[in-house]
């Protein structure tokens, strides 16, 4: 009984000891977040920018690149937590992530954003995630499908929808390592959208939406806050519809608030690909 005992009590220190590592690591993230209301320009950073006319050369650079920033955190970490969005770009970027030599196992993958739409539904980007990179991973053995998280969106009752998928990352950290992000024309990235109150939403996880000014309206998305976690950010800018965008990121007055996407200023290993310079 005192041997229970004894093991019950070192247990509840050991948790006690993990939560206060988490607190901390949760407030050290927060100080090095740039809030969109105290973003003036200064003191951000000054992102890598990768040019290449070719879309499909660029996109292959791109893919070689995050390869490259997995293999190299994952010579220090046990795993690594990997954020993606949907899109054309981003599926042909998954086909040419499967030519390169990662240790995908010790690697887990989240959405960055989802449409709230069935898992097998074309517009649902975790399916393109599943059918363009686990998928072959799987079936080559590389990789165990449950690496991969999808957002299962509950309509009974949607904020256990957002709590369920923060648990899930928070037995992973609760922080992104690496994020792959596609800006749209209006510089948004995910469902973070100028001028809204996703950008402004200072909660630290996932965000439900049924007002994103691009359709459909009904969205979940990762949060300011947990994009910030990150150590190393992708930035892609491709095709001419992205170029007004590409401008307004490039430009040193144009405040976050107008253009999400520069989010990434506080991230110091930030890389943009783009064939619009």
């Amino acid at each position: 009984m005192a041997r229970s005992n004894y093991s019950f009590e070192k247990r509840q220190k050991e948790l006690e000891k993990k939560k206060k590592k988490e607190d901390k690591q949760k407030r050290k993230q927060e100080k090095k977040q740039v809030r969109p209301e105290e973003d003036t320009g200064e003191g951000s950073t000054l992102p890598v920018v990768v040019a290449e006319e070719e879309p499909e050369r660029l996109l292959k650079r791109a893919a070689q690149h995050l390869c490259a920033k997995l293999r190299e955190l994952l010579v220090s970490q046990r795993q690594v937590n990997l954020a993606v969005p949907g899109g054309r770009s981003v599926a042909k970027i998954f086909s040419e992530m499967l030519q390169e030599e990662v240790d995908w196992q010790r690697v887990q993958l989240f959405i960055v954003d989802e449409r709230l739409v069935p898992l097998d539904h074309p517009e649902s980007n975790f399916k393109l995630l599943r059918e363009h990179l686990i998928n072959p991973l799987v079936k080559a053995g590389r990789i165990v499908a449950e690496n991969a998280h999808p957002f299962i969106f509950n309509s009974a009752d949607p904020e256990e929808s957002i709590r369920e998928y923060e648990r899930i990352l928070g037995e992973h950290g609760l922080r992104y390592d690496v994020i792959l992000l596609s800006a749209g024309e209006d510089g948004h990235v995910g469902a973070l959208y100028p001028n809204h109150h996703s950008l402004a939403d200072s909660h630290h996880g996932y965000i439900l939406m049924d007002d994103s000014p691009k359709p459909p309206p009904e969205r979940m998305t990762s949060s300011f806050a947990l994009l910030q976690t990150a150590a190393v950010a992708v930035v892609l800018f491709v095709g001419e519809a992205k170029r007004e965008a590409f401008k307004q990121f490039s430009n040193p007055e144009m405040p976050l608030n107008a253009c999400p996407a520069k989010l990434v200023r506080a991230i110091s290993d930030t890389t943009v690909f783009t064939d619009l310079a």
